[in-house]
């Protein structure tokens, strides 16, 4: 019993240095996401200083007009006493170049493919870090590309910006020294590192930084920086450049402020954990005796046996055992009454079963005695199948305990020898039994009139029965009865006793109507019925709840 409570214990020390841990390096990861946001901030403002020069540049009337050298002097004011320069390039030339002293030759240059794209789309966009073919850093840059009409043709308005420009960003974000800031383009390529860029300029993120990226537009992850520092490193995607910033602690670091947090709580769980098992000792065979007697106790409970109660020195073992004791008493009780309940139910209903199908053939014997031979009386036929369909009826209801019935199993058992013939669609309807047997009727009805003079009465007649629930009204049930391939049929000279019953059964038992329409194809009937239990049903539900009580 001791060993049960100090192992507990254990695993929850254990699980209170894990929460610590997890606790200690949420918040590193709150601060490394907030710090690579921050980072997005500053170097979209930057870059937003530059779009800015560029938009107050493209509407000056010597750019529009073609006034090449006006417009030089307006670039140079411009970005005099910054960090970045203007150039102008038309197709493979640069017509403006405010880096280089004026009047000094300007080199033929080629904007790459997607800059020129971009250009054409009349996009404003921010380049990735473009580096010299010969491999030298010291001409390193990155443009922001504006597209410009210039005398009614297309020019690329760039200003420029070498990545000693964005490294200033790392000292106003107060990065600590032991941290690493990193900025990258679109390819993932460092434009800006807060240590050593002059060594890893224009080199590729560690692979499983890039992976982490690809993944998402934020995140922490594990991760290497590229000098081989094991981090947990944050990363951010700026929604205006597509830039990436990356920020990333050593998990040295890291792993000494966890477990400086963590030191207390593992000594004062220790001095806890101690005394806890000090009065699990003292306790631990009496507790264990009374749990080993109450499980003995819900074993029995388990079986159906009853159990004494017994007194014991715990107050809540005792309660436990008292209430194992009530509770086995009350299944026991429960369980005897609710047996002989469903054996009542049972056979109350058989013998309904029974009496009604008894009745049901004492009144088809006593048609036939009374009208004779099936030639003296030629509905004596079809009354002895109407009432062989109730019967078919009762037989489904009774299998369901009188709960009722499916609409497509009436369907099944009154058509049951033209199934072959015969289509059935529309969704699972309940109904109720006093419904079943109605339409059990209507169905016999339609059937036996298709059978004799109908589609069923050829080879190669079909019936398709379909049948759905209106959604704005779902106690309406429609049904479409559609005859095919049988003889033509025409509108009888006088109305039937078929059609009789039909339109009594649904009027008066299911509050509904038929349509009847002698199509020369074949006949089609549409029945509406209401699901909705009628007022006699509810009141002989009542009285039989009543009868059981």
């Amino acid at each position: 019993m001791a060993l049960s409570l100090v192992v507990p214990a254990v695993l929850f020390m254990a699980l209170l240095a894990r929460a610590e841990f997890g606790e200690s390096r949420a918040r590193y990861e709150r601060q490394l996401i907030a710090t690579t946001r921050a980072l997005v901030l500053a170097t979209d403002r930057q870059i937003g200083q530059g779009q800015s020069i560029l938009q107050t540049l493209a509407v000056s009337p010597a750019l529009i007009s073609g006034d090449i050298p006006a417009f030089e002097r307006q670039a140079r004011a411009a970005v005099q006493g910054g960090d970045g320069w203007i150039v102008l390039i038309d197709g493979d030339r640069q017509l403006v170049n405010t880096h280089l002293a004026p009047g000094a030759p300007l080199p033929r240059v080629r904007l790459p493919d997607d800059r020129w794209r971009t250009i054409r789309a009349g996009r404003t966009s921010v380049s990735n870090l473009m580096l010299p073919k010969d491999g030298g850093k010291a001409a390193a840059f990155v443009s922001i590309d504006m597209p410009v009409i210039v005398d009614g043709r297309l020019h690329d308005l760039a200003y420029v910006q070498t990545p000693q420009a964005f490294s200033t960003i790392f000292t106003s974000q107060t990065i600590p020294h032991s941290w690493t800031a990193s900025i990258v383009d679109r390819n993932a390529a460092l434009v800006a590192r807060s240590k050593d860029i002059d060594r890893f300029l224009g080199h590729t993120v560690t692979g499983d930084m890039r992976e982490a990226m690809a993944r998402g537009n934020e995140g922490v992850t594990l991760s290497h920086t590229l000098d081989g520092t094991p981090t947990l490193s944050a990363f951010s995607r700026s929604s205006t450049s597509g830039w990436a910033f990356i920020v990333g602690v050593p998990r040295t670091e890291l792993s000494r402020a966890n477990w400086s947090s963590m030191g207390g709580l593992t000594l004062a769980s220790l001095m806890l954990l101690v005394i806890g098992a000090a009065v699990a000792l003292a306790v631990s065979r009496e507790i264990s005796a009374a749990v080993r007697g109450l499980g003995a106790d819900a074993k029995a409970v388990a079986a159906g046996e009853e159990i004494a109660v017994i007194q014991d020195r715990f107050q809540e073992i005792a309660e436990v055992r008292a209430a194992l004791h009530d509770a086995s008493v009350q299944l026991r009780a429960r369980e005897a009454q609710e047996l002989r309940a469903h054996q009542r139910q049972q056979l109350m209903i058989n013998e309904l079963n029974h009496r009604v199908k008894n009745s049901l053939f004492t009144v088809q014997s006593l048609a036939r005695q009374s009208l004779g031979r099936p030639a003296d009386t030629p509905g004596l036929p079809a009354f002895n199948e109407r009432i062989m369909a109730l019967a078919r009826a009762h037989d489904l209801l009774t299998r369901s305990v009188w709960e009722g019935a499916d609409l497509q199993e009436i369907l099944e058992e009154t058509l049951e020898p033209y199934l072959d013939r015969t289509i059935l669609a529309g969704p699972s309807v309940a109904l109720t039994p006093n419904a079943a047997l109605a339409l059990s009727m209507v169905f016999h009805e339609l059937g036996t009139n298709a059978g004799k003079y109908g589609a069923l009465s050829l080879p190669g007649g079909m019936v398709t029965v379909v049948w759905h629930v209106d959604p704005g009204a779902p106690h309406r049930l429609t049904l479409h009865w559609e005859e095919r391939g049988g003889p033509p049929v025409s509108p009888p000279a006088r109305k039937g006793f078929g059609s009789r019953l039909i339109a009594a059964t649904l009027k008066s038992d299911l509050a509904g109507e038929a349509r009847i329409d002698y199509r020369p194809s074949g006949l089609v009937c549409v029945l509406t019925l209401s699901l909705r239990r009628t007022d006699e049903e509810e009141a002989g539900d009542e009285a039989d709840r009543q009868a059981d009580i």
